[in-house]
C-alpha cells in the first residue's frame, strides 16, 4: 500500500513528455481540418458564382424563345412583308424601325421605369384586342418578365421582319471585373474595377463570340453590364 501523500509524489518524466506529445498531435489535426474547411468554403463560393452565370445563361435562352414566339405569332406587328414590301396601317411614323416590337431605351432610362408601368390589362382573358395592342402587351409584359428574371435586366430591340431583328438582352455583373487588378498584398493602391463591355460596331463587323456579346452604343450601359445578343427572322 502506498503512503507517501499526494502532494510528495514524484510523477514519471515520461508521463510529461506524453501529455505534451498528444497536445501537439490535437494542435497539428486543428490546423489541418480548419485549413480544410477553408478550402471547402472557397469551393463553395466559387460555386455558387458560376451557378449564379449558369442561372442567367439559362433564363436568357427562355426569354428569348419568349420573345421570338410573341413576334411570331403577330407578324404583321414586326414590320413590312420580306415578300411584298407591304405594312400594316397600324404601324406609324413614330414606330421606331417601321415595328411594334422594337424597345431602344438607354439602359438609365429603363432602370428608372417602374414596375407597375410594365403592366397592361388590354390583352388580358377578360378582353379582346387588335394587332397592335396585342404588340404593346407583349412588349410591356415580356420587359418585365427580362426585368425579373436578370438582375438589372434590360432589353434593346433593333429592326423588323424585313431585315431581321436583333435582341439584346442585358444585365448586371459583379463578377465583370478586371481580374488583373491586385488587391490581395495589402499595399497596392490598384482597386477591383468593373469591365466595360465593348460596343457593338456600326456596320457589325464582329464575328463570333465577340458578336455575340457586344452591346448597342445606343443603350449606353455602364460598367459592369454584360450582354447577349441574338438574331432572327420572324
Amino acid at each position: 500500500m502506498n503512503n507517501i501523500p499526494a502532494h510528495q509524489r514524484v510523477r514519471h518524466p515520461a508521463a510529461w513528455n506524453s501529455r505534451g506529445v498528444t497536445l501537439v498531435e490535437v494542435l497539428i489535426a486543428v490546423i489541418v481540418l480548419s485549413v480544410g474547411l477553408l478550402g471547402i468554403a472557397g469551393l463553395q463560393v466559387v460555386t455558387t458564382k458560376y451557378k449564379m452565370g449558369s442561372g442567367v445563361r439559362s433564363a436568357i435562352a427562355v426569354l428569348y424563345s419568349d420573345f421570338t414566339d410573341r413576334v411570331r405569332l403577330n407578324p404583321t406587328m414586326a414590320g413590312p412583308n420580306w415578300l411584298t414590301g407591304q405594312t400594316s396601317p397600324d404601324i406609324g411614323s413614330s414606330d421606331i424601325d417601321s415595328s411594334k416590337y422594337t424597345y431602344q431605351a438607354t439602359w438609365a432610362v429603363q432602370q428608372g421605369v417602374q414596375d407597375n408601368q410594365l403592366v397592361s390589362t388590354a390583352c388580358d382573358a377578360s378582353s379582346t384586342c387588335s394587332p397592335s395592342q396585342r404588340a404593346d402587351y407583349d412588349m410591356l409584359t415580356w420587359r418585365k418578365r427580362v426585368r425579373e428574371n436578370l438582375p438589372q435586366g434590360a432589353v434593346f430591340i433593333a429592326g423588323n421582319r424585313s431585315t431581321g431583328i436583333d435582341v439584346t438582352m442585358m444585365w448586371m455583373d459583379k463578377e465583370n471585373t478586371d481580374k488583373t487588378a491586385r488587391t490581395d498584398d495589402r499595399t497596392s493602391a490598384t482597386q477591383v474595377s468593373l469591365v466595360t463591355s465593348a460596343n457593338c460596331s456600326t456596320n457589325n463587323t464582329e464575328t463570333g463570340l465577340a458578336q455575340q456579346t457586344c452591346c448597342p452604343p445606343a443603350a449606353s450601359v455602364p460598367a459592369g453590364v454584360r450582354c447577349a445578343r441574338f438574331s432572327f427572322m420572324p
